[in-house]
């Protein structure tokens, strides 16, 4: 099955490279992509957009959907997800701070600024999460906590838009929108470089998560150090979510539906089988999601199409959550 969805992933990365606006011969492809020269100089140009975005699809997929099962697993929630508990919504405050706190602030602070403003707001929101997780144990209130702290966040960039002039008004609409579109080769090289490392390094995660599914109780019997696995929680989910949020906008639904997906297809609880699983799906989902957008002539919003991917799916998450509660 891991198979498969790597041909798919390989699949929908040529669609993606192939359709578009402007149509370009495949030996046109194939002789850019191998550093040669066609007749057509804007092709080249054409060629190295589609390729970055696509390349930010497979990598913001990955980590929306990875950050989705952390949390889900943490929180013991099929519902929870970067997008469902405000970690996002979180991050898009830190990002409205920067660019809608005035002419000259981006310019200022630069991408880095705008990145660590995002990382900061999507870690503000986990912290408290996980604070008021302390005194709540119910986890449909625990979620509804996290969609109250997500329309704090959006009032609050409400009152930000009041300071903000037109053009940082229209750039952050634009932008809250989500695309995969858009990035420059030092960017692209940036936030994968940072999506990379978290994934890398989430490997740390996947014992405790496999004794997590068991419960807290049962993973402190077996020597899981709970305190360092909540910051390593923290710091994997906020940093992911936060990259693809600062570079994407709010992407919606991924991070929640693939692994559902992924236990739909694998019924291995064994996280050295889901987190690979989830890794490869997300960036599947995203790579249709974006090939979608892109035969739309980009007239559909990627959080549209998301949407109606995911939407379906969450749906019949809640259906099968209730028949077992029944």
């Amino acid at each position: 099955m891991l198979a498969l969805g790597l041909s798919a992933i390989a699949l929908l990365f040529a669609l993606n490279l192939l359709l578009g606006d402007v149509s370009i011969p495949v030996s046109d492809i194939f002789t850019l992509l191998s550093g040669g020269e066609v007749e057509n100089n804007s092709w080249s140009y054409i060629i190295e957009s589609r390729l970055n975005r696509s390349i930010v699809a497979i990598f913001s997929g990955a980590a929306l959907a990875l950050s989705g099962i952390i949390l889900q697993v943490y929180f013991r929630n099929p519902l929870a997800g970067p997008g469902v508990l405000g970690i996002t919504s979180g991050a898009s405050l830190g990002v409205a701070f920067i660019m809608l706190g005035g002419v000259g602030v981006v310019s200022f602070f630069g991408q880095i600024g705008v990145i660590v403003a995002g990382i900061l707001g999507a870690v503000s929101v986990l912290f408290l999460l996980l604070l008021v997780s302390k005194f709540i144990h119910n986890a449909v209130t625990l979620l509804v906590i996290g969609l109250m702290f997500g329309y704090f966040t959006s009032a609050v960039i409400d009152v930000l838009f009041l300071w903000a002039d037109l053009d940082e008004t229209r750039a952050f609409v634009i932008w809250g929108m989500g695309s995969f579109e858009g990035l420059q080769t030092a960017d692209l090289l940036l936030m994968c470089g940072i999506i990379l490392l978290a994934i890398v390094s989430s490997a740390f995660l996947i014992k405790p998560m496999n004794a997590l599914v068991l419960g807290s109780e049962y993973a402190s019997s077996l020597g899981i150090n709970l305190k360092v696995t909540k910051y390593l929680v923290i710091l994997h989910t906020g940093v992911m979510a936060a990259i693809v949020t600062v570079y994407c906008g709010p992407i919606s639904f991924i991070g929640v539906a693939v692994p559902q997906l992924v236990r739909l297809i694998w019924s291995s609880k064994n996280h050295f089988i889901q987190i690979p699983a989830t890794l490869i799906l997300g960036a599947a989902l995203a790579l249709l999601a974006d090939l979608i957008v892109r035969v739309s002539g980009n007239t559909l919003p990627l959080n549209t199409v998301t949407a109606l991917i995911g939407a379906p799916i969450i749906i019949y998450t809640i259906i099968k959550l209730n028949k077992k509660i029944a």
